[in-house]
C-alpha cells in the first residue's frame, strides 16, 4: 500500500475485505485487492469521498471533508 501511495496510487477503500494473505516458503504475504475505487493523485479531485464506511478516517467524514475542503493524506487511506 505505502510504495502504490508513494508512486501517486490512492486505494481509498482499504478493508481487511480488500487485503487477500496466504503462506509462501514459509512466510505469510497480503496482497491489495479491489481498486476500482482508487485515485491517481494528479488527476482532476472532486468532493466525493469513497470508501468502506466503518474504516474510512474520521477526518473524511465531517462536513468539511464531504463538501471538499479536507485533503485526502496517506492516513486516511
Amino acid at each position: 500500500h505505502r510504495a502504490l501511495w508513494k508512486r501517486g496510487v490512492h486505494h481509498r477503500d482499504l478493508s481487511p475485505s480488500n487485503v487477500m494473505g496466504y503462506r509462501f516458503g514459509g512466510r505469510f504475504m497480503s496482497v491489495l485487492s479491489d481498486f476500482d475505487l482508487s485515485s491517481i493523485k494528479d488527476a482532476p479531485k472532486g468532493p466525493e469521498r469513497t470508501g468502506t464506511v466503518p474504516f474510512m478516517s474520521l477526518h473524511l467524514l465531517v462536513p468539511e471533508a464531504i463538501v471538499g475542503q479536507v485533503e485526502h493524506v496517506y492516513y486516511h487511506d
